[in-house]
């Protein structure tokens, strides 16, 4: 039964229309999130750099927001696909001399698929309705040495979960034969549901970073050590709308991999900034059914600050710039390209700030994924406490 549908699955995109983030990845864990901007290195809630919010002294809330597009293509066939996600909520919340507390709630791995296709090998309809997520709560403390106030140590303590469905269904078809070991004309569902959890002993959910600060030059570096994740399966096939088969509880295990991050951030001529970021994470080691590799990403952003004072002119009032990623995926043969155009907008007196971004790129794969040029638009939300202070930056 198995075979039946992995060969189905191996040949149903021949035409039909799809609701998804990313055809990649979507076997596996689901698609990674696009890269974000410089914010890890200089402001803001940062899950690969927990030490950054140590030069922080407002209260900070950001959400959010983002829409993406992109169009799988293979031979002659192109499949549109669309998402809208939050992948991710924070908040900072500053101690003065006895530190930063920070909360996040990320999307580490996402994927979420309705599809609608005509299988013209088998003569019938095959839709699939498809989603995985694993999702990362990051509580994280950071402080400011003493005697050495220009550098900071932040650790965080990852809490994974998440869960994943699929519904596969064959519709009815007279291309089976009369003395095929099923009935024509049979309608067969497979569905599977799952948990996931961690199974590490509790000290690999820590990681820390180091963050080094002055006014003209921020620098960073991270690492957080690989966790072991069980995904918890009942699998069900099911022949017309009456007859079931016995559930299955099979059990995988894989690893989400060590993750390394650098990053160093250059203020020069006053407003101006440049950033460059490098990502790394272990993939080989992990037990996934797919093909893996390492997972690595360049970052480098040119940024034109504003001055955030509500009086100024508009251009002179907020932030201007532009960036690009190469990123290769954790799937093997996957790589990404990517560039945006973003500004950062203040609103009113109180420091509220409106980050919008426009980015597009193209995604590169070898035989079994499909290659998917994108395109989105990110909103992100940052609202700032009426207390404290000005930000402590030098």
């Amino acid at each position: 039964m198995r075979f039946i549908f992995n060969s189905i699955f191996a040949i149903f995109l021949a035409t039909g229309a799809s609701i998804a983030a990313s055809l990649i990845g979507t076997d596996a864990l689901g698609m990674e999130q696009t890269p974000r901007n410089a914010a890890i290195i200089r402001n803001g809630f940062a899950p690969q750099n927990p030490a950054i919010n140590a030069f922080e002294n407002k209260t900070k809330f950001e959400a959010v927001i983002r829409f993406e597009y992109a169009e799988a293509q293979k031979d002659d066939d192109a499949i549109p696909l669309n998402s809208f996600t939050v992948p991710s909520i924070s908040m900072v919340l500053p101690l003065g001399f006895f530190g930063t507390f920070g909360i996040g709630l990320e999307q580490k791995y996402f994927a979420n698929n309705r599809m609608e296709l005509i299988d013209s090998a088998f003569n019938s309809n095959i839709s699939l309705s498809s989603r995985i997520g694993i999702y990362e709560l990051l509580p994280s403390y950071s402080i400011r040495l003493p005697f050495l106030s220009d550098f900071a140590l932040g650790a965080s303590y990852r809490i994974f979960f998440g869960n994943s469905y699929s519904t596969l269904k064959r519709g009815k078809s007279y291309e089976w034969g009369d003395d095929s070991w099923t009935a024509q004309n049979v309608l067969i569902t497979k569905k599977e549901t799952s948990h996931l959890e961690t199974t590490s002993d509790w000290w690999r959910n820590f990681g820390y970073s180091l963050h080094f600060h002055r006014k003209t030059i921020d620098y960073f570096i991270s690492y957080f050590p690989s966790v072991q994740m069980q995904k918890n399966i009942k699998e069900n096939i099911q022949f017309s709308n009456t007859d079931t088969l016995r559930s299955t509880n099979p059990k995988e295990t894989f690893k989400l991999p060590k993750h390394l991050a650098s990053g160093v951030h250059f203020r020069f001529w006053q407003n101006q900034n440049l950033s460059f970021v490098y990502e790394h994470q272990n993939f080989e080691e992990t037990e996934l059914a797919v093909e893996t590799q390492n997972a690595v990403s360049y970052f480098v952003e040119y940024k034109i600050s504003g001055t955030g004072i509500h009086y100024t002119p508009f251009l002179k009032r907020n932030d201007f710039g532009i960036n690009a990623w190469y990123a290769e995926k954790y799937l093997k043969d996957v790589q990404e390209y990517g560039a945006s155009l973003f500004s950062d907008i203040w609103l009113g007196r109180r420091g509220t700030l409106v980050g919008v971004a426009l980015y597009g790129g193209y995604r590169d794969a070898k035989e079994r994924y499909w290659d998917e040029p994108f395109f989105g638009v990110k909103l992100s939300l940052t609202g700032v406490g009426n207390w404290g202070t000005s930000i402590r930056r030098k």
